[in-house]
């Protein structure tokens, strides 16, 4: 009903008559007291429809607020991560600037602009998860300073964000998925403009059906106007190869075999 009255640019009792009589259905009988009583139950209900979207909206933004002063204080009491972090070696990456709780649980930063809003705990077995209520939609995860006329990388995991930004020596900013980098990209269109060459570095998921990678990729690149890169496969690379950071353990490894 709500989107009849918007297309027919009417009021939601009128496309309520005209649903009525084209299904026969016998709820109005042309008198005004009719028309009348269903306008007012329309309307409270609107308005009832209303209050519940504003509440709930309220206890998400609460619960994200309670999950970023969560994300603060384990912050702060963290100390820098571990190089030899089984996490970190098996990605062949530094710790850069993360940090770690006891129990070898590695914290990657979400920030939401420029302020930290959640963090990304990733344990000794490489399982990762967010804080509960934690905001994730749009945030990201830095690497390096952004500035005018700077090439700045958006990508989907930290570690492919750390190999990036090691061997580009370019800012990047980690969106952890790839349903996040489409609101990650545009994010940083708006906040950046035209001041910042926005590069999407795509994972290529050649063994899952559709490619959601390079998928999502392609359209974060559509939607904020920005270059897209996929890994470039030699010829000998394994098929279960996807991103960037694949890429790099693989060529070292397959480097330190040769003779």
């Amino acid at each position: 009903m709500s989107l009849l009255a918007y297309l027919r640019g009417c009021r939601q009792v009128e496309a309520a008559q005209e649903i009525d009589q084209r299904l026969t259905l016998g709820f109005f009988n042309s008198t005004g007291i009719d028309a009348q009583q269903l306008e007012q139950r329309i309307r409270i209900a609107e308005e009832t429809r209303r209050a519940t979207i504003q509440l709930e909206q309220e206890r998400l933004q609460q619960k994200q607020r309670q999950a970023a002063n969560q994300a603060a204080k384990l912050w702060q009491m963290a100390k820098p991560a571990d190089r030899q972090h089984a996490y970190l070696q098996a990605k062949g990456v530094q710790p850069l600037r993360l940090r770690q709780l006891s129990q070898g649980r590695l914290l990657i930063p979400l920030c939401w602009d420029g302020h930290l809003v959640n963090l990304q705990i990733i344990d000794g077995c490489g399982t990762k998860r967010f804080l509960t209520g934690g905001r994730v939609q749009s945030c990201y995860s830095p690497l390096g300073r952004i500035s005018e006329g700077c090439r700045l990388y958006v990508c989907e995991g930290w570690a492919t964000g750390a190999t990036l930004h090691v061997h580009t020596g370019s800012p990047v900013v980690c969106a952890m998925n790839a349903g996040n980098l489409k609101p990650v990209a545009i994010a940083m269109r708006e906040r950046y403009g035209q001041t910042v060459e926005l590069v999407i570095a795509g994972d290529d998921d050649r063994q899952t059906l559709g490619n959601p990678g390079r998928t999502a990729a392609n359209r974060a690149a559509n939607a904020a106007d920005a270059l897209v890169v996929f890994p470039d496969w030699p010829a000998d690379a394994p098929i279960g190869l996807s991103d960037f950071n694949d890429l790099d353990v693989w060529s070292s490894q397959h480097r330190k075999k040769q003779p």
